[in-house]
């Protein structure tokens, strides 16, 4: 006779769905720690910023859920004329974006301005100006993608509509930069790189619109001298700028729209990451201790 019949197959676990809120109060969290690096090494201290506060955060919570980091975070190869498009956008972005800066801070005092002109940074000497300059064009634009457009966009997206999403992680983006002479700004290029990310369903055209946007303004900065009147700012080229900057925006739509797929839906960023969920993975528990090693060497570096 037949032996007993075989056990069904039990069903694969459900994957775990991030919560947006964990990841943003994670970040919230770190700020004064990350804040007080930047007081001590304003060029480490951005660095150990961006590392610790947005990359890894973004990559081992995701990890911690049981998924792969690589499709969470949309670590995905886009259509190569994405890239060719986010340039536009990257542009455009600039334009429009530095056109409503200019606006708003027509409109606000001198000593606001002065409090957070972001140009002082960049008057440190030697190394400490090309680790900023570094940092800001180059790994910033990375590290933010990967937190606010890859996981916490991610995030939300599977639990609200794209719209939603793409409009609390742009606030999130703005207000975590602790920066009101920018929030508007911030604000606008957070829904900007937002709605690239999900049309193009890749985190890489955004980080190359952001790189776009950070090089022209540090390339700003050390143009400027920090300690001159900031002057107001007339209505005629912030007009220009928005007009070119919509012409242009305006192109990169009917391109997305005519060369690229559609958006894919948001399950197709959640696939099993092989370890176990609610468990930090062995290399974000040693991306940790680096983190905290590195900020006490940051806390006994020399300080001019």
């Amino acid at each position: 006779e037949g032996g007993p019949a075989p056990a069904p197959a039990a069903a694969p676990p459900a994957l775990a769905r991030p919560r947006a809120a964990n990841f943003f109060l994670l970040q919230v969290a770190l700020l004064p720690v990350a804040a007080a690096a930047q007081l001590l090494q304003p060029g480490l201290g951005l660095v150990w910023t961006q590392l610790s506060l947005f990359a890894l955060p973004a990559a081992a919570m995701a990890a911690r859920a049981g998924l792969a980091p690589r499709p969470f975070l949309r670590l995905v190869a886009p259509p190569p004329r994405a890239l060719g498009l986010a340039l536009l956008v990257g542009v455009a972005g600039l334009l429009l974006g530095g056109a409503l800066q200019a606006l708003w801070t027509a409109a606000l005092p001198d000593s606001l301005l002065r409090s957070f002109d972001v140009a002082r940074l960049f008057e440190h000497p030697g190394w400490e100006r090309v680790v900023l300059v570094g940092a800001a064009a180059g790994l910033a634009p990375v590290c933010e993608e990967l937190a606010f457009r890859g996981h916490l966009l991610s995030a939300l997206r599977l639990r609200a509509r794209p719209g939603v999403a793409i409009a609390l992680s742009a606030l999130a983006f703005a207000a975590l930069h602790l920066d009101p002479v920018r929030f508007p700004g911030l604000l606008f290029l957070g829904l900007l790189y937002g709605w690239l990310t999900w049309r193009t369903g890749s985190i890489y055209p955004a980080v190359l619109a952001h790189a776009v946007n950070n090089a022209a303004a540090t390339a700003l900065a050390l143009g400027s001298e920090a300690n001159e009147a900031l002057p107001k700012v007339e209505a005629g080229p912030p007009a220009a700028a928005l007009l070119l900057g919509l012409g242009l925006l305006a192109l990169a739509v009917v391109g997305m729209r005519r060369w690229l797929p559609p958006p894919a839906e948001a399950e197709a960023a959640l696939a099993p990451g092989g370890g176990p969920a609610g468990r930090l993975p062995g290399w974000a528990v040693k991306a940790a201790w680096a983190v905290v090693i590195s900020l006490v060497l940051i806390a006994l570096a020399p300080r001019r």
